[in-house]
């Protein structure tokens, strides 16, 4: 492993969230969980750094002001004051640090602030960021943007900072989970993004487009970039997830790979978690059917052990495949099986779900809501998740559900490609129409009714697969060398 003048690998990691601390999503997860893993394999000093949101608990995880009113400098050249919080990941010695800028950051959750500008508390967080490293002095190896919506980082390293002795060697990668989001800036407010319309030049020969892509600028300017799964490298070079993001990253395909997302397994174990009643494993999966009861009377549903029960736990957006699953619901009903839905999101898609509950109160409950434990506690009792993605950089649904026993129902895109197999750990289709979902649910309830032996070899063959962060830890430990010798060829 590359150590620069013989110290540790130092590594920034840029983040909007980060699990347990705060979380909207999967990307909390990833995180939350890589650095954990990295550190436990590997001699590293990492730090992250995150906003501080209105919402941050502070006393479920106790955290210290270490700065006060240190004076930065925005893009847009206006002076502003930041404090500075910080607290461990937990059950870690990494260094989690809190950036406070509530004129930017002052709604309720992690994505509900109410900037003038939309994008542009992510360019001054993004600086913030940059000024703070000199403040604590530390210089890292590499920074690694988890917020793709961050990615003027590369390109102000190149530019503003590039005569600066101190940021000079320092590496980026930036890691895309969103290929659908190229966090837009419109070239009028140039001025807010310390640079000008010359500096964008490059790729608006590329795209045509009116505004500043930030993806766009991470993509073309970090020493490498890559996305959470191998099967969305070869679909992102193929297909038009984002017409502007595509012909960028087609421009640098040769810095871009994929390295499959992982979970950490414990934090979700129906042996131990709190939130699955009745625990079990693969030795005692008869078990799972009493967490099917607690969960069909908890909601309302006919309390039968022998109905499938299927579930999706989710973003509620039409990314997620969702208005095929309504599609398809009356169909389910009349294979016999109960269907739960969890998560927020798009009201329009919410009120569909809601409606259908309302129709057939017995047999649907839709939770739209986002509730981290009782989807622990769904995963335990549901026998079949359904998951047909439009588009899935990685997803960690299908994941938990496999360690859960419960047997995922898949689109062949993205990340679900790459962690279901058809008929051994799961159930995976093509194309994305509701034909095509209805025809793999119905082969997946075939099973369960009828293929008693056989829907227990799929169950324990998802459960014993091992999706853990140890072998992608290792690739990306792989990757920051990469990154770290392109950079410094960069710079000779």
């Amino acid at each position: 492993m590359i150590q620069p003048d013989n110290k540790k690998m130092k590594i920034l990691i840029l983040s909007s969230e980060v699990t347990p601390l705060i979380k909207a999503g999967g990307l909390g997860d990833v995180t939350g969980s890589l650095p954990k893993a990295l550190v436990k394999q590997y001699d590293l000093d990492i730090i992250i750094m995150i906003p501080k949101y209105k919402s941050f608990d502070d006393k479920k995880n106790p955290n210290q002001k270490i700065i006060s009113k240190f004076e930065i400098t925005l893009p847009s050249g206006e002076k502003y004051f930041i404090d500075v919080y910080k607290t461990p990941l937990p059950q870690t010695n990494i260094s989690v640090y809190m950036i406070d800028m509530p004129k930017f950051f002052n709604g309720d959750g992690v994505y509900s602030h109410h900037p003038e500008i939309n994008n542009i508390q992510w360019v001054n967080f993004s600086k913030a960021a940059l000024d703070l490293l000199k403040k604590i002095n530390f210089q890292p190896d590499v920074i690694h943007i988890q917020f793709s919506t961050m990615g003027l980082v590369p390109k102000w390293l190149k530019t503003i900072y590039k005569n600066d002795p101190f940021y000079q060697k320092i590496a980026t990668l930036t890691t895309l989970h969103n290929m659908t989001n190229s966090g837009k800036i419109d070239f009028a407010n140039v001025d807010l993004t310390g640079l000008k319309m010359k500096d964008y030049q490059e790729l608006r020969e590329i795209t045509g487009d009116s505004a500043i892509s930030i993806a766009g600028e991470a993509i073309n300017n970090s020493d490498m970039f890559n996305t959470v799964s191998p099967t969305c490298v070869k679909e992102t070079l193929t297909e038009k997830f984002d017409l502007i993001l595509n012909k960028i990253i087609l421009k640098n395909k040769n810095r871009f790979t994929g390295i499959l997302n992982g979970i950490d397994y414990s934090s979700f174990d129906p042996r131990v978690s709190p939130d699955v009643p009745v625990k079990y494993w693969i030795d005692s999966l008869d078990k799972k059917n009493e967490n099917k009861l607690y969960l069909q009377k908890k909601f309302g549903l006919t309390q039968n052990p022998d109905s499938p029960l299927i579930c999706a736990v989710t973003r509620i957006s039409r990314q997620k495949g969702l208005l095929l699953i309504d599609k398809i619901m009356d169909e389910i009903m009349d294979m016999g099986a109960q269907f739960i839905i969890l998560g927020s999101g798009e009201d329009s898609i919410e009120k569909l779900f809601i409606k259908a509950e309302k129709k057939n109160p017995q047999m649907i409950s839709a939770q739209m809501t986002f509730d981290e434990h009782l989807a622990q506690t769904i995963y335990a009792g549901a026998d079949i998740l359904l998951m047909p993605s439009q588009s899935e950089t990685c997803g960690l649904s299908q994941i938990i559900a496999m360690r859960f026993g419960t047997v995922p129902v898949v689109r062949s895109t993205g990340g679900l490609a790459d962690t279901v197999i058809d008929g051994k750990t799961g159930f995976v289709f093509n194309d994305y129409d509701e034909k095509s979902l209805l025809a793999s649910t119905r082969q997946a309830v075939s099973i369960f009714y009828n293929h008693k032996d056989d829907w227990r070899k799929i169950q324990i063959e998802g459960m014993r697969k091992d999706f853990s962060w140890n072998i992608s830890a290792e690739k990306y430990i792989q990757l920051y060398e990469k990154v770290i010798k392109h950079h410094n060829s960069e710079c000779k």
